[in-house]
C-alpha cells in the first residue's frame, strides 16, 4: 500500500495514537516513491540487484535488511531521494565504500539505504584556480589511484586498495604521505555536498568555508558528499612493500616497531617514511603472526636509513618490498575485498615513543591469553606513526580535529578482531573494549596516553569528537551542523556511527 505524503503528515500529526504504526510504513512508502522517480535505481528485497548491493560491506555484521536500496548517479538524484525520504520521514543510511565495521552506521533494517556506489566519475578540472581529480564518492581508493597513474598523476589518499573515498576522507584518513602533507582531509580543495534541504553547493576555502572545516574530520554529519576535489602531485617512484613473519619473527618485529618510534634517531624521524606494524593473535592456534607495510617516498633500490630495523626482521615468506617501484602497484597489494568475516575496530592513542609501543604490546598480550578459543578468530594491534611533522602539517592547514603540536607526535592505536560466528558478537566486543580500557589506564599510569581517538578506527560507542581541538571544536561542529541542517535530518533520520547530537552542547 502506497501513502502519499500529505496523508502520511496528517495522520502522524493528528493521530498521536497511530504515530508508531504509522512511521513504520513511512520508508516502505518512500521507496515506492523513490522508484517512481528514479527508474532503475531502486533495488528491492530478493532481487538480484538489491541482493548484490547489500553485500557490498566489508563487515558480514554490517549486512542488514533495508526496505530498498538507492544507487543513484548523480548529485541531483541524491537531492531529489533526499527530499523523497524527508517528506516520508523514513529513517535511511548512506554508504560510501562500506568499510566501517560498525552495523548500522552505514546501514540499516527497514529503512532506506542511500549508496554512492554510481557516483563514479573522476576527472581532471580546474577548481578554485587550482588543477584537481574532481573524485565520485562511490571510488575506492585503487581506482582512483589507477585512473591517476596513467597520467603520471597521484594524490594524498587511503593506505588500502579497497576502501571507499568518502568515508576516509570525511572521517580524516591516514595516507603514506602523512608526515609532509598531514590528514587525507588537509589535502581536499573542496566537497560537492548535497545538503538535508536537498540543495548542491560546495565547500571550500572561498565557499561555505566552516562547512569545508568541518567536513575534514566531522563524517556524515552535514550532508551526503557525493565528490571530492583532491590535489594532484607528479607521480615518482616510491621504495616499499609488504612482508609477513610467523611467530619466530614477531619479537623482533616488535623491536623494529619500537625503534620506529624514537622522534630523533628512529623512523618518524624522517618525513618520507612511513610504517603500520600489525601484530595478530590467532585465536584457535593461540600463536603470535605480524603483517607490515614499508613505504618509503624516494626512487631507491635499498631499505633506506629509516626502514631498515623492518627490513631485517625474520620473515615467514617472500617479501615484496623493493624499490624502485609504482605507487600504484604497492596500492594493489592490497586489494582484497569480501564479507566472509564479522569485524570490530577500537582505536586509542598513545605517545610517539619506544617505550609506548611497548608497554602496548605487553598489554596486548597478556589480555589476549585470557581469550577463549574462537576458530578462525583473531584480533591484531596496529600501530600508526603519526610524526611530529605530520602534527604540524595538520595544524597548519586546518581541520576539524585540530591536532595540537603542544602535544606532540603520537601513535594512533587500532585493535581489531576477525572472526565468523555472530554467537561471539557480544564477547569480543566485551573484550575489545577492555583491551582499550586497560591501554588507557596503563598509558596514563606511565605519562604515556595521548588524548585522541581516530575517527576511521573508532568502534561503536566511542567518541572521537570530544578530543578534536582539545574540546574547543565540538561546539563549533555542532553549530555548523544546526545551520546547514537546522531540521537536523543528518542526527534524527540518518543512521551513523558518530552523531553530533549525541553529545550536549
Amino acid at each position: 500500500m502506497q501513502i502519499h505524503a500529505l496523508t502520511y503528515v496528517q495522520l502522524f500529526l493528528c493521530t498521536g495514537t497511530l504515530a508508531a504504526s504509522i512511521r513504520s510504513v513511512g520508508p516502505y512508502a518512500a521507496c515506492q516513491e523513490l522508484a517512481s522517480q528514479l527508474t532503475d535505481h531502486v533495488a528491492f528485497q530478493n532481487s538480484s540487484s538489491y541482493i548484490l548491493e547489500n553485500s557490498e560491506f566489508w563487515d558480514k555484521a554490517a549486512i542488514l535488511s533495508p526496505a530498498c536500496i538507492v544507487t543513484a548517479q548523480s548529485a541531483e538524484q541524491i537531492s531529489q531521494a533526499l527530499r523523497t525520504i524527508i517528506q516520508y520521514q523514513a529513517q535511511f543510511s548512506v554508504r560510501s565504500g562500506g568499510h566501517t565495521p560498525i552495523p548500522g552506521a552505514a546501514n540499516n533494517n527497514g529503512g532506506v539505504l542511500l549508496t554512492a556506489d554510481n557516483l563514479t566519475d573522476i576527472s581532471i578540472v580546474c577548481y578554485e584556480g587550482r588543477t584537481v581529480a574532481q573524485v565520485g564518492t562511490g571510488l575506492r581508493w585503487y581506482e582512483v589511484y589507477g585512473w591517476l597513474a596513467d597520467k603520471n598523476l597521484t594524490t594524498i589518499g587511503g593506505r588500502y586498495a579497497t576502501v571507499g573515498v568518502g568515508g576516509l576522507s570525511t572521517g580524516g584518513g591516514i595516507s603514506y604521505y602523512r608526515s609532509v602533507h598531514g590528514w587525507v582531509a588537509d589535502n581536499i580543495m573542496g566537497f560537492q555536498v548535497v545538503t538535508a534541504q536537498g540543495h548542491i553547493i560546495q565547500a571550500n576555502a572561498a565557499s561555505n568555508a566552516d562547512l569545508f572545516w568541518a567536513l575534514k574530520g566531522g563524517s556524515g554529519n552535514f550532508g551526503f558528499v557525493t565528490h571530492l576535489y583532491l590535489g594532484l602531485y607528479p607521480a615518482i617512484p616510491i621504495y616499499g612493500g609488504n612482508f609477513l613473519t610467523n611467530a619466530s619473527g614477531v619479537d623482533a618485529l616488535i623491536a623494529a616497531s619500537a625503534s620506529f618510534a624514537d622522534t630523533v634517531h628512529g623512523g618518524t624521524a624522517d618525513p618520507l617514511a612511513a610504517a603500520n606494524p600489525t601484530v595478530q593473535f590467532a585465536l584457535d592456534t593461540r600463536q603470535r603472526s605480524s603483517f607490515t607495510n614499508l613505504f618509503y617516498n624516494a626512487s631507491l633500490d635499498s631499505a633506506p636509513r629509516a626502514l631498515q630495523n623492518f627490513t631485517k626482521v625474520p620473515l615467514s615468506s617472500s617479501s615484496t618490498v623493493a624499490g624502485p617501484r609504482t605507487f600504484n602497484s604497492f596500492i594493489d597489494e592490497t586489494k582484497v575485498f569480501g564479507n566472509d568475516f564479522r569485524r570490530l575496530f577500537r582505536a586509542t592513542s598513545v605517545k610517539c615513543s619506544p617505550a609506548a609501543v611497548h608497554l602496548v604490546q605487553q598489554v596486548f598480550d597478556r589480555q589476549a591469553q585470557a581469550l577463549k578459543s574462537i576458530v578462525n578468530g583473531s584480533i591484531t594491534v596496529t600501530y600508526q606513526y603519526m610524526s611530529e611533522p605530520f602534527v604540524e602539517a595538520a595544524h597548519v592547514i586546518g581541520d576539524a580535529m585540530d591536532l595540537l603540536p603542544s602535544n606532540g607526535p603520537f601513535i594512533a592505536i587500532l585493535v581489531a578482531s576477525a572472526w565468523q560466528t555472530a554467537s561471539d558478537d557480544a564477547y569480543l566486543l566485551g573484550f575489545l573494549t577492555s583491551l582499550v580500557q586497560a591501554i588507557d589506564t596503563a598509558s596514563k599510569t606511565a605519562d604515556l596516553y595521548y588524548p585522541f581517538v581516530f575517527l576511521n578506527d573508532a568502534g561503536a560507542g566511542q567518541s572521537p569528537f570530544p578530543f578534536y581541538g582539545g574540546g574547543s571544536s565540538l561546539p563549533k561542529m555542532q553549530a555548523i551542523a544546526e545551520k546547514y541542517d537546522p531540521q537536523r535530518v543528518f542526527q534524527k533520520l540518518a543512521t551513523g556511527a558518530f552523531k553530533l547530537s549525541s553529545y550536549t552542547a
